[in-house]
Parts: structure tokens; sequence; C-alpha cells
């Protein structure tokens, strides 16, 4: 599989390998093709990372699954909050410490020009918790060290049209691998896969309330998901003004509007391919959400 050599020493076999499942189009692909031994030997499990703020079809999907595959699948969570982002969010507001973990845009009263806040939330409630359970599974008390000699392979599900989010792990002892890469794999040859299987086709996998959501995606919630799409609104407009800076206001969509105010038909309407095109995940450092 493909690789990023490093300093640690990879030589013999990793003591795991884990899958890292994100519930989306690509990871669940790959979990169900590494159970029909697609890529050699088995994962020794999945591990999903649950944000608390995942989207009900998400969540089925990933029940399903678990009963497809022949390998354990363990759901984690951040434990140094509550392990519900919206629930995090809602306490740093009502806290007044204004401090977000989704990176949310935030538009400047004077200049009325908007930037995009940084990202937390990957590392937070998907990276750190993914790792906290690995030292857990190699057997490895708080704080102690990796010995040199044992490493973990990670299977991550990036697909081809992204390769852009192939990142090395900043964990010497976990070395990342890509199997849908390997086989040349971009994400509509992932769908095409699922073609006379009796398998279940999945979604994209994201938060409820993400701010790299794309006028398509946030148009699907509001028709399809009324009440998810509500939660997200709310949250918006209880950020609005949570900022410190009080020249900043805050938002959930790129435009630097109430999300309940986003008339998306008539954006989707006037938007060029190009721009429909744009997917802001692929932007992402670690290549853990939206798959």
């Amino acid at each position: 599989m493909a690789e990023v050599k490093g300093t640690w020493d990879y030589s013999g076999d990793p003591k795991f390998r884990i899958l890292s499942l994100g519930a989306g189009v690509q990871s669940s692909t790959m979990a169900l093709m590494a159970d029909e031994g697609a890529f050699g030997p088995k994962p020794d499990c999945a591990i999903f990372a649950d944000t608390g703020w995942e989207p009900e079809k998400v969540m089925d999907h990933l029940e399903w699954l678990k009963s497809k595959l022949s390998y354990p699948v363990h759901i984690v969570k951040n434990h140094l909050h509550s392990g519900n982002i919206k629930t995090d969010i809602e306490n740093e507001i009502s806290s007044k410490r204004g401090f977000l973990f989704i990176p949310f845009y935030a538009k400047n009263s004077a200049t009325g020009k908007t930037s995009l806040g940084p990202r937390l939330c990957t590392r937070n409630y998907k990276i750190t918790p993914i790792n906290k359970k690995i030292r857990e599974l190699v057997g490895l008390k708080a704080r102690q060290r990796f010995p040199r000699n044992v490493w973990v392979e990670v299977w991550v599900g990036i697909s081809t049209d992204e390769m852009m989010r192939i990142k090395p792990s900043r964990e010497k002892w976990i070395k990342n691998t890509w199997p849908l890469i390997d086989k040349k794999m971009s994400r509509q040859d992932c769908l095409d896969w699922y073609g006379g299987k009796d398998y279940r086709t999945p979604e994209k996998s994201s938060c409820i309330g993400c701010p790299y959501h794309d006028n398509t995606l946030w148009h699907e919630i509001k028709t399809k998901s009324p009440k998810e799409f509500e939660e997200a609104c709310k949250i918006d407009d209880m950020i609005r003004h949570s900022a410190r800076n009080k020249e900043y206001t805050r938002y959930l969509h790129r435009k630097g509007i109430p999300l309940r105010d986003v008339d998306f038909e008539a954006l989707l309407k006037k938007q060029k391919p190009a721009e429909e095109q744009l997917d802001l995940f692929n932007e992402e450092c670690e290549g853990m959400c939206g798959v």
C-alpha cells in the first residue's frame, strides 16, 4: 500500500491494521472491500469517531455496516468535553467564552469581508479519540511511550480525486495508508462498485452543522431532514454575536448571512459549475472528515 516513510522502525508486521471509518462513501466502500480481502489481510478492526452531531442517516448506515463486517467496529468519542460537538458549542456560548470548535465564517462589520476560522474539530473529535483508542488496543497506559519497534497501520478512505488530502500521521507510531488510492479508485468508482451488489449505497458523512457544506448539501438537508436543518439554524443563530471582537459576526454559511434566510434554490440556479464542484473538505488537514 502507499505509505509515507519516517524515522520509526516499520520493519516487520504492524501491531494492528486499523480502518478509520467515517461511514461516508469512501470509507464504507473501503471497509466492505477490505472484508472481501481486496487489500490483502483484513483489518483487525475499524474505528468510528462519533462527534455527537452526526446525521441520523449516517448513524443508521453505521449500524448497517456493523452488521455486515466480519471484524469489530469500535465507536469512540471526545472525552475532554461532553463528547457532543453541538453541546460543547452551546456550553461555550452560554459561558460567554466564545471559543468554538467548528471553523465558522466571521464577517467584519467594517470591511464586509468574511473569513473562515481555524479548524479544530477534526483533531479534537476525530483524530484524538481514534488515537486514544489505538493506544488502548495496543495496551499502553496514559502517557506511556510507544516502543520504537511497535507501530500501527491506519487505513484512510481517500480517493484519487482527493489526493491533496493525503497526509502522514503526526504520530510516528502510526503509518497511514490509502487503499483506495492504491486501487486507483475515485469517489465515483466507489459508488459504481455497489452496482449489482446487495449493499446499501452510502452518502457523504459530515456533521449536521458543518460550515464546509456546499449549497447542494445544505438544500438537501433543508428539504429532506428539516429537523436537522433547524438544529443547524439554531446553532447559527446562537453563534452570531459570540465573538469576543464585536466587530465580527459569525455564520455557518460561507455567504455570511443567516442560514435560515439563505435561498438555496436561487443560489443553485445561478451558481457556476466550477463553484458547485468546490469542496472545502479537500482543504481538511488530515483527511478524516467527510469520508
